[in-house]
């Protein structure tokens, strides 16, 4: 049984080891014609069970990922978890043929996330947390030396603590000093200058913009949290948040949900939220909300491939077109 759980903030190193995985498994290259993917927002049991049981077609291994399963559910309220039929996925896990790759990924969870504890057990799980402040240093050290890039140990400092300890923010600030010094020394004066510590314009104004389709404000905006150094990762970890509530919100609303069943699905924290949530749900259609997360995803693609030498696009590219197509999609 080949399970995986990946979870966790440091959104980048959590994308690079599921790409490292998929690698590993497909030596043959034949995952393009045998990988599957599905948003845990709105998939049942019997899909899930359906896509591990079926056999690969003209190659060794099956891939199959599970985007926000474990996101869906949340932290169980009074009376304990409440799975539904999810209470029988370990039957399924158990039953998995030798030929299928199965991974969930998830951002950050809660230790008391009832998906998390059902698949925790049975699986290869691998927690992505923030880099604490002396492992960030050391990160960056080996960073830097790839990178051949001279940075003091003061300006390395400056750099942990104004970037934080997550390798997606600090390996954009890598970037953007190895482009603007070169050979020549980068001390923190420099960092200081290239890296700023503040943020005045803020991401959700970003999602917002995107989610209600102003294209215009959601380009401006998405200016705005790069000035001001809002990493790029953070920025795709926030609309696919942003979508998977607009996809839950949907479904609320076509079964003729309340807001209180909104900001229960979407673990909304107030209610203003909930309303705000049903607003921007009325704009899609269940299938352009799907279509949307869909195109997040392939921005990570994108984005993977790109840093290892396998075609896709830069970051700051594949995030731009990005917001483009999701702010200017039609309703």
């Amino acid at each position: 049984m080949a399970v995986y759980l990946f979870y966790g903030e440091d959104r980048f190193a959590r994308l690079e080891a599921v790409a490292a995985l998929r690698r590993e498994h497909d030596a043959d290259g034949a995952l393009v014609n045998n990988s599957v993917s599905f948003d845990g927002a709105r998939l049942s049991l019997a899909e899930l069970g359906a896509a591990v049981a079926a056999a690969p077609f003209l190659g060794g291994v099956r891939w199959v990922r599970v985007d926000g399963i474990c996101a869906r559910f949340g932290v169980p309220r009074r009376g304990g978890r409440q799975l539904g039929e999810w209470d029988g996925l370990p039957e399924v896990l158990e039953q998995i043929p030798a030929t299928t790759i199965l991974i969930f990924v998830e951002d950050e969870l809660r230790r008391g996330n009832p998906m998390l504890q059902l698949i925790e057990p049975l699986a290869d799980t691998r927690e992505f947390a923030r880099l604490k402040q002396e492992e960030a240093l050391e990160w960056l050290r080996g960073e830097v030396r790839r990178r051949g890039l001279h940075l003091t140990r003061n300006a390395a400092q400056t750099l942990v603590e104004r970037a934080g300890g997550d390798r997606g923010s600090l390996t954009q600030a890598v970037d953007k000093l190895s482009l603007y010094a070169g050979d020549a020394n980068v001390d923190e004066t420099i960092v200081e200058a290239m890296v700023p510590a503040t943020r005045s314009v803020s991401i959700f104004n970003l999602v917002d913009a995107v989610a209600e389709r102003r294209l215009a404000d959601a380009m401006r905006a998405l200016d705005g949290v790069r000035a001001e150094g809002e990493p790029e990762a953070r920025i795709i970890q926030m609309l696919a948040r942003t979508y998977r509530q607009i996809v839950v919100t949907r479904e609320v609303i076509d079964r003729g949900g309340s807001n209180d069943e909104i900001q229960q699905a979407a673990g909304a924290n107030f209610a203003w939220l909930a309303r705000r949530l049903r607003r921007q749900a009325q704009s899609y259609t269940q299938t352009s909300a799907d279509a949307a997360l869909t195109r997040i995803l392939e921005a990570e693609e994108a984005i993977i491939s790109y840093r290892r030498d396998e075609g896709g696009l830069p970051e700051d590219v594949a995030v731009e077109l990005l917001v483009a197509d999701l702010a200017g999609a039609r309703r």
